[in-house]
């Protein structure tokens, strides 16, 4: 037990500077496996208070304080009875433990008794059941606890060992050094000190029977003293008394002062609370005024006239607790709020209505200016935006206090002005009809538009000029005129549309608050950003009904005159959209579903040149000439170069340039095959070589590789026409010197070639006889002649073939000039013609021809 307790002062104590008195071990009724310490300590410091600590023991081999009381608090400490270890504290609530022993619980309940005696002053702490030896405690019923001399000794002895003072070691060794043998023989010195006890009681004795009377003097003194005493103790329980109920008082009073407190903190929150709640529903008087007396035409007035409403939206869209709407106050003051926002609110519409009216119908002043000036202009209706920019602030309060009004508005406001666009609009378009034409637009053209819209097939123009078709591309000056006006009047089309679109969509989004869901709020969702851009975009379309209309009719009638239009529209309307500032913007939408009919229409007549090369047929003359898509290509080109030059859209015709001359090329065989009266030699020679000069001339970059395809065709084309017709003029003379080569090669000598009877010198000579200088011109004219009848006079290739014949005779000539003078060499024997009459001959030809 001592061992646990110095543990337990060590451990748990020393730390908060408290002295344990006792300990006990106990157990719960309801929890018998579980041991604890029930321990009583006191603090070290004045006043000394006392506690009592209910010790739990942990896995750790420690102990923690699991719960504590004071023992001042103790009410009722009951026993229980004698044999049962059981004990019963009245703290908090009622506490009831099981002592290890009967003993540990006697002894534990002894110290705790009196300290409650000793500490408890003023509080009285009732006893039940503690008879200890006999006696009963008193203090319960009242009295004074007695506690014996035996007891004191116990409590003393269970504060521990004390050592001696200084001052009794001091005499202790003095009396020791009278006697040497006081240590060696110990027995002696006890007798001796025995001895020397003994006469001094003997000597106290004769002293105090001697002092008798003053004995009986000092017990008078102390009879006085205790009667003293008593009258003081009894005095000191009547002072006990009078504090223990001046405490109670002051506990009371120190109550009611803390409940004063709390009242008036209340009281503070409360008025600061109402002082607020007033602040946010007030409305003064002067702001009262304005909105029941409210002046919209006055635009001195309009600034304190916002002011106000902003003031009565403050005020009732002011954040309130629960539980304070449910005030009576409150619901007064929101229901006059309500009555002076619907008394403000609907002359405000009624005005707003009135003005949104007017401008529809009185608002086309300027719509013909543009008529007489030179450039191509639609009005614009700033002044319009400006004059509505003052009631801006009424509307986004209508949009947060009157949604239903604010919507009715919003529509009449766009019917309104949908109107004033219409006008301008029609007149635009039809001022860009009579800049591009000469005349107004054509009638029936709308209904055209709406098959355009269902998505209808637009067949190619018929004054446009594929390149697989019998006309010529040549359109005459008025036509390359009027598509330079086209391109021009559209150009100022799309550049006049966009900043009178881009400010009226500004004014609206600002003017109605259309980006609301967007303030505040810096992780706007995308499809918030979308759905602000749909509601934007709905009102625009509504405001500009006819915009798209016109725009598509005006294109698809000039579309449906060439083809070439759907060229500039595509370019043009293509630069618009990517320059557009807003990509999700209500004009770069119409412009791209534009661009989507333009689009379509530039695709149909690249596909239809497609099908004119693939379904082209050779022509029925005796000649077939210069194919019509080969012919038509170079103009073609030019024209596609002069609009397609610089537009980011280049890449879209390249490819096609790449596609149709590709096609052109695998078509070319077809025609020659297909054509009966000219060689397929000639037709692709003529026709790869006209390809291959349009191209030259067009220097596109991206069919360079198809140019040097082109040429390698023509040269192949020209070197099979040659073989084919020229042939050899001197075939046996061929033939015979064919021969000596091949002997030649077999390992001949060319000394020995004439020694063999097939290749002798008589034969050599019969042969070269039968080509005598004269056949050979003759044979030579009648070539030109069949060569003159096959080429067509457009390509003006007949001098290009003769040449490469002639070039053919040359060789063949010095091929039979070269063996003859190897193999035969001193013979005497040659050509009836020489080289000189051969380019004589060919000359002479070329000229009389």
């Amino acid at each position: 037990m001592t061992a646990l307790r110095l543990r337990l002062q060590k451990e748990v104590f020393d730390v908060t500077e408290e002295q344990l008195v006792c300990l006990a071990h106990v157990t719960r009724a309801e929890k018998k496996k579980r041991d604890w310490v029930l321990c009583l300590a006191r603090t070290n410091d004045v006043p000394v208070y006392a506690k009592i600590y209910l010790l739990k023991k942990t896995d750790k081999d420690s102990f923690k304080k699991k719960q504590e009381w004071q023992l001042r608090d103790l009410k009722i400490l009951d026993g229980v009875s004698a044999e049962s270890p059981e004990i019963r504290m009245d703290l908090d609530e009622r506490y009831s433990w099981i002592v290890a022993s009967v003993q540990e619980k006697e002894a534990f309940l002894k110290i705790v008794q009196n300290l409650c005696e000793r500490y408890n002053i003023g509080r009285k702490t009732k006893f039940l059941n503690l008879n200890f030896g006999g006696e009963a405690s008193a203090r319960g019923q009242g009295g004074v606890l007695v506690v014996d001399e035996q007891q004191e000794k116990e409590d003393e002895a269970d504060t521990g060992y004390q050592a001696i003072s200084d001052k009794e070691t001091t005499d202790l060794r003095a009396l020791m050094s009278g006697c040497e043998t006081a240590v060696t023989a110990a027995d002696q010195f006890a007798d001796r000190l025995t001895a020397e006890l003994s006469v001094l009681d003997g000597d106290n004795i004769h002293s105090m029977m001697a002092s008798e009377e003053a004995v009986d003097n000092l017990m008078d003194l102390l009879t006085t003293s205790i009667n003293e005493v008593e009258f003081l103790e009894s005095r000191l329980n009547q002072y006990d008394d009078l504090l223990e109920h001046i405490r109670d008082s002051m506990e009371k009073m120190e109550g009611k002062t803390e409940s004063l407190e709390t009242v008036n903190d209340n009281n503070s929150k409360l008025l600061v609370e109402l002082d607020t709640l007033v602040l946010k529903l007030q409305i003064s008087y002067e702001h009262q005024m304005l909105l029941q007396e409210a002046d919209f035409t006055s635009k001195e007035n309009l600034p304190r006239t916002v002011e106000a409403a902003q003031a009565l939206s403050a005020a009732m869209l002011a954040p309130l607790p629960f539980s304070l709407t449910r005030m009576a106050a409150v619901q007064e003051q929101r229901k006059r709020m309500d009555r002076l926002k619907d008394r403000f609110s609907k002359p405000l519409c009624r005005h707003l209505n009135n003005v949104f009216i007017h401008l529809g119908n009185e608002g086309g002043d300027g719509l013909g200016a543009h008529h007489s000036g030179r450039e191509l202009t639609l009005p614009s209706r700033a002044n319009i935006h400006r004059d509505l920019a003052g009631y801006a602030q009424l509307m986004h309060w209508l949009k947060q206090m009157e949604p239903k009004s604010y919507q009715m508005l919003q529509k009449t406001y766009t019917s309104s002005l949908e109107k004033l666009y219409q006008r301008d609009l029609d007149r635009f378009f039809e001022d860009g009809f009579v800049r591009v034409s000469g005349s107004g637009p054509p009638v029936g053209a709308s209904q055209d538009v709406t098959n355009i819209k269902k998505g209808g097939r637009v067949s190619v123009a018929g004054n446009t000029l594929v390149l697989g078709g019998e006309n010529n591309l040549a359109r005459g000056e008025e036509s390359r005129q009027e598509r330079e006006r086209f391109d021009t009047v559209t150009s100022q089309l799309l550049a006049c549309l966009e900043p009178i679109v881009m400010a009226e969509q500004e004014f609206c989004v600002q003017f109605f608050k259309m980006d609301s869901k967007l303030e505040g709020n810096k992780t706007t969702s995308n499809r918030t950003k979308k759905q602000v851009t749909e509601e934007v975009r709905g009102m625009m379309s509504q405001l500009f009904l006819s915009m798209e209309t016109h725009l598509v009719r005006f294109l698809a009638h000039y579309e449906s005159k060439d083809g070439f239009y759907s060229m500039l529209s595509y370019v043009r309307l293509s630069t618009a959209v990517l320059q557009a500032q807003d990509t999700g913007s209500f004009l770069a939408i119409t412009l791209g579903s534009a661009l989507i009919h333009t689009k379509r229409n530039f695709d149909r007549l690249m596909q239809a040149q497609m099908r004119s090369i693939e379904d082209c047929k050779p022509p029925r003359k005796a000649k077939c000439g210069i194919i019509s898509f080969v012919s038509n290509f170079l103009e073609f080109a030019q024209n596609t170069e002069m609009i397609f030059r610089g537009s980011d859209r280049r890449t879209d015709i390249e490819k096609w340039y790449l596609t149709l001359v590709t096609s052109m090329m695998e078509n070319i065989p077809r025609i020659a095959k297909e054509h009966q009266k000219t060689p397929q030699a000639v037709v692709k020679m003529e026709n790869f070589h006209h390809l291959h000069a349009s191209l030259s001339r067009l220097k596109i970059p991206v069919l360079d590789s198809l140019k040097r395809d082109t040429k390698q065709k023509y040269t192949d084309s020209l070197h099979n026409y040659v073989t084919q017709y020229f042939g050899r003029p001197l075939e046996k003379v061929n033939v015979f010197f064919d021969g000596v080569s091949v002997r030649i090669n077999a390992g001949v000598k060319e000394a020995e070639i004439s020694y063999q009877l097939q290749f002798s010198k008589q034969e050599l000579r019969r042969v070269l006889a039968l080509y005598p200088g004269k056949e050979v011109r003759g044979g030579l004219e009648r070539l030109y002649k069949k060569v003159e009848k096959h080429l067509s006079e457009e390509e003006n290739l007949l001098q290009v073939v003769w040449h490469a014949m002639q070039e053919e005779f040359i060789r063949q000539y010095k091929y039979i000039e070269d063996l003859l003078q190897r193999c035969y060499p001193g013979a005497q024997i040659s050509l009836d013609f020489t080289m000189t009459d051969i380019l004589e001959y060919f000359s002479d030809i070329a000229m009389h021809h």
